[in-house]
């Protein structure tokens, strides 16, 4: 079975934190992904995600105006799979009440990234 390029999406209010996972996943995985859109506002980010509706969607969580965990809710009627960013170690285990498929912290591994890919083909091919 061929595996489809997924198509992503980042939203963080932090464009250097934008710039460094695009580069990232481009170096890593360009036959793996498109990359759909990025943003900074997650007011703006929150309406491209139900224009163009990715497969994955990185999400910061610590935003000004709208908290990743509340835009979360914003796209939940959508089949976009959700994968937390931040920089706040705490913050890593108030994924547990929402439906991310994980939260990563900042600087993202590589090798996080991949089992989170390998957790979508997965959940694809079924």
């Amino acid at each position: 079975m061929v595996k489809r390029k997924l198509n992503i999406a980042i939203i963080d209010d932090e464009q250097h934190a934008i710039e460094t996972l695009v580069y990232d996943l481009r170096e890593a995985f360009r036959e793996k992904i498109n990359i759909q859109f990025t943003a900074t506002n997650p007011f703006e980010g929150a309406r491209q995600v139900r224009i163009h509706k990715p497969d994955l969607l990185f999400l910061d969580i610590v935003m000004p105006g709208l908290s990743g965990f509340d835009l979360i809710r914003l796209i939940d009627d959508l089949n976009t799979r959700v994968v937390f960013t931040t920089a706040f170690m705490e913050l890593q285990q108030q994924n547990e009440n929402s439906r991310a498929l994980a939260c990563l912290l900042k600087p993202v591994l590589l090798t996080d990234i991949e089992r989170i890919f390998e957790r979508i083909y997965n959940l694809q091919s079924k």
